[in-house]
């Protein structure tokens, strides 16, 4: 039987990549996707909706028969504040996508996974759950650190259904609104922050992801994906 995957936040960025990345590997793909419709690069089904909204969530789970993995990759952009957003509503918008929505998708995506007593979720989290943020990141640190605690709940949740939960902690990623966002120069000065010296591909990403998802003795483990910039996780 041919596996599905939803990953969320799949219409641009790494979630695209992680469609087509998995399409290419057989697997049915349902593609989230929020203002912006999501790309199929084969079998699959475009899922459209918000999840931060519980309501929108279980009217997308409803419509997945068998769900062998989730993707929480949907995230609220932290680099796209615009002026007059006052401290409260950043927060507020940072926290809705990418902590509320991943807890509200793990709590669909488990219920379904006990039924079947098997199944697998990712979470992409972000190496600024870890290191130190300015002023305009705090909010999106703490929302992505937020997920590392929702990994390690759910795992101990899940196991003895059979299904595991693993965080994915990235680092810098080369993604069309990355190279478009800083200059030439800031991106030599990025790449030497990096021990190994250049930013990280979407293939590369990809793997890693793919990994998690089948290696089938894993769970509530947090796989640092970044170049080195990370060496005690």
């Amino acid at each position: 039987m041919q596996k599905t995957v939803f990953i969320t936040g799949a219409s641009q960025g790494l979630g695209l990549e992680l469609s087509r990345y998995f399409s290419e590997h057989g697997y049915f793909v349902y593609a989230g996707c929020f203002s912006k419709d999501a790309p199929l690069f084969g079998p699959g089904k475009v899922m459209k909706g918000d999840v931060s909204d519980e309501k929108d969530v279980r009217r997308m789970f409803n419509e997945i028969e068998q769900l062998d993995l989730l993707i929480n990759n949907a995230r609220f952009d932290p680099s796209k504040r615009k002026e007059g957003t006052t401290d409260s509503d950043w927060w507020d918008m940072n926290m809705q996508v990418s902590l509320k929505g991943t807890y509200l998708c793990c709590v669909a995506a488990l219920e379904k996974m006990k039924q079947q007593h098997s199944g697998a979720i990712i979470n992409v989290s972000s190496i600024r759950a870890i290191i130190p943020n300015d002023l305009n990141r705090i909010p999106y640190g703490a929302a992505k650190a937020g997920q590392l605690s929702l990994t390690r709940s759910f795992a101990k949740e899940a196991a003895p259904y059979n299904i595991r939960v693993n965080t994915f902690l990235p680092g810098a990623i080369e993604t069309e609104n990355l190279m478009l966002r800083i200059t030439k120069e800031r991106h030599l000065e990025v790449c030497r922050e990096i021990p190994l010296q250049r930013i990280g591909t979407m293939e590369e990403m990809c793997h890693a992801v793919m990994f998690l998802a089948e290696n089938t003795y894993m769970t509530g483990a947090i796989v640092n994906c970044s170049g080195g910039l990370l060496m005690d996780m």
